[in-house]
Parts: structure tokens; sequence; C-alpha cells
């Protein structure tokens, strides 16, 4: 066995503080800096436990099965493989979400636009249910806490990938007595919405495709989440400019439009969301304190 081997050979006689020592000894060898928190994310999926389990069961021998487990983890985390699809799943906000290569991870900037449209939607004098379209809703992220942390909405979560559908129809499946607010809709973008959904959404929020063709990325992105879901065109806002112009025959008056995008293209996106007609246009900043977010109103 040659000392790699070694490195991710997780013994099934160990108790569960032994596993959780020789796991961030594993990581600390390509991920010193994030070594111990990713072996206890690791070591509490493979064991089952919450933090307060674990340290009851910490001197228990685990399963030969929750053994394998780690190690199946591990070695994908060890292989290069982002951390969220390795465990499977995510936090996002109050949410665990699945989350795997046919998805995007859920990032914290996006929590932010969760944050903008649930301030959107609180400012709204409707009484009766307010109408919430995701687009691109990838793994439900974005409408799933909408549906979650607001009373009377209904979302549809919509994306052309059937894939990411799957995954967001699994992850609504999860919402307990949430899910009835929340349904499923195959679109690019507006291209399948039916003629009874025009001017119908209080809000239409999106974290669409927004990186240049060309532009560099780390290779646990590149490598590992959709292509799709990360690239745009030559410009990197072309999928935002088509939603800001198609946007207003699906928004009631008053509607509201928010899209994630990067810190660059803010001031830009601003000045085409006031060229289409919109209105009270806002730049929202992200957890960092970059420009993150546009927001805007249709009032004609």
């Amino acid at each position: 066995m040659n000392d790699k081997s070694k490195e991710r050979d997780i013994s099934n006689t160990s108790t569960w503080e032994e596993l959780l020592e020789k796991t961030v000894n594993s990581l600390s060898l390509l991920y010193p800096e994030s070594a111990r928190i990713e072996g206890q994310w690791i070591t509490l999926s493979a064991s089952g436990y919450d933090r307060a389990e674990f340290l009851k069961n910490k001197d228990t021998i685990a399963s030969n099965l929750a053994a394998k487990n780690l190690k199946r983890i591990l070695d994908r985390r060890l292989e290069g493989e982002p951390i969220q699809y390795a465990l499977g799943s995510w936090s996002f906000r109050k949410l665990e979400l699945i989350v795997d290569k046919r998805v995007l991870i859920p990032r914290p900037e996006t929590e932010v636009l969760v944050e903008v449209a649930l301030l959107i939607l609180s400012q709204n004098p409707k009484t009766h249910t307010k109408i919430i379209c995701d687009l691109g809703t990838g793994s439900g992220a974005i409408g799933l806490s909408i549906a979650q942390e607001c009373d009377d909405v209904e979302v549809t979560l919509v994306d052309r990938s059937m894939d990411a559908l799957k995954v967001a129809s699994a992850n609504l499946a999860g919402l307990g007595n949430h899910a009835v607010k929340a349904r499923i809709l195959q679109s690019s973008w507006f291209k399948n919405f039916s003629e009874s959904m025009r001017n119908s959404f209080d809000l239409i929020v999106s974290n669409p495709p927004y990186i240049a063709r060309g532009e560099d990325l780390p290779p646990s992105v590149l490598n590992f989440e959709p292509q799709e879901a990360l690239f745009a065109g030559e410009k990197g806002t072309e999928h935002i400019e088509s939603i800001m112009a198609s946007a207003p025959q699906w928004l009631v008056t008053g509607g509201a439009l928010a899209i994630e995008m990067a810190p660059h293209q803010t001031i830009e996106m601003s000045e085409t969301a006031k060229s289409e007609g919109y209105s009270n246009i806002k730049i929202h900043k992200d957890l960092a304190g970059k420009p993150r977010i546009v927001s805007c109103v249709w009032e004609e």
C-alpha cells in the first residue's frame, strides 16, 4: 500500500473521534486551511449524527457501513470534487438541499438575493397570495427558500434542464408542508410559459449564467459544475439582458425583477433596466460588500 492509499485507509474498528482525526489528517495534505471544518462535515455526514449526538457518541465504534460511507465521501474530496458535491447536500439559509453535478452549488451571495426578494415582497401592499417566478432555479435554492420563509406565496421553479429539475423536485419533496406553495416548470426562460401566466407575477427572481466565455474559473468550478449554468455568451450579460427585455410581459403592474450578476456588470445592467422602462432601480451588495444584485420595478 502506497503512502496515498494509507492516508485514505479508514478502519472500521475506529471510534468516531478517531475517524474524525484520520479524516482531518488526510484532508490536511491538500486542504490545510479547511481540513478541520471539512473533516467535521464529512464525519458528521457519514455518522448521521448532529453535532450534539456526535459528541455523545464520539467514543462509539463506527459501523462498517458508516466507515465505508465516510471513505467514499473522503475519496471524492481528495480527488478534487467540491465538498458540497462529495457530501451530496448543502445548507442554504434554512434549507438542507440535495446538490450534485446536475446543479450549481448554492453560494452565500445567492442567499442575499433571497433577502432582496423577501424585502421586495414585504413592501408589496397586496394582501392576497403573491405569485413568484424563480427563473433558472437549479437546485431550487432561491424559490424554495422564498416558499419556506414567506406566507401567502405561490412559487414557480423554472429551468430548461430536466436534470436540474429532478434535483429541484427532490428538494421540493423535502420542503414538507411548504411544498404546496411551489410547482415545477420546464422552460428556457419564458419560452414555455402559457398565455394565462402573462402579467401574473409579482416578482421574478433569477440567478442566470453570467460568466463570459473564456473567463478563468477555478478547476473545482470548471471541472465539476454544469457549464450551461455558468457561462453566458461573449459578454456574460446576454441572459440578463434577455430576461430584462421579456419580463414585463409576465409581471403585473408594479411587479419587481431581481437578478444576481457579477459585480462589474451591475452598473451597465442598471442602465439596461432603465432603457427597458423599469423604475426604482437598485443595486444591492453581497456579504463581501460587492455590488451583486440589481432589482427594478415594472410600472407600465
